[in-house]
């Protein structure tokens, strides 16, 4: 799979994308881990690792990835994106711009935890 789970610690998933992403990928991988996830908490965080041979993401997997985002609207809390190529970013800051989801890109996976863990007062 091109999608890899690298950690999980209550709700914060961190995964790997490497090469093309594909539908099996969204459907073997990331929906399983995410709807276990769900079953304990209310919201979800997600870093998004993009390895070096990242190419992007089959069609089938970008309609995935759009109806991925809409099923689970509500859960999303906070979205990092570590070493995310150039072409995203553009995209990862008109998604923000138009929902209350967080999309913040950060350079190590540890920059990504530490926004994760900081505690929120409303």
């Amino acid at each position: 799979s091109m999608i890899t789970i690298i950690n999980l610690s209550e709700a914060n998933l961190f995964i790997n994308l490497s090469q093309t992403i594909t539908h099996s990928d969204y459907e073997n991988v990331l929906e399983p881990v995410i709807t276990d996830i769900l079953k304990q908490h209310s919201q979800i965080n997600v870093c998004i690792i993009f390895a070096n041979d990242f190419s992007g993401f089959e069609f089938h997997a970008l309609i995935d990835d759009a109806m991925m985002g809409i099923k689970y609207w509500q859960y999303w809390h906070k979205i990092a994106l570590v070493s995310e190529p150039k072409w995203l970013h553009s995209i990862a800051t008109t998604i923000e711009a138009i929902n209350p989801i967080s999309v913040e890109s950060f350079s190590t996976t540890l920059q990504a935890e530490l926004w994760f863990n900081e505690e929120e007062y409303f």
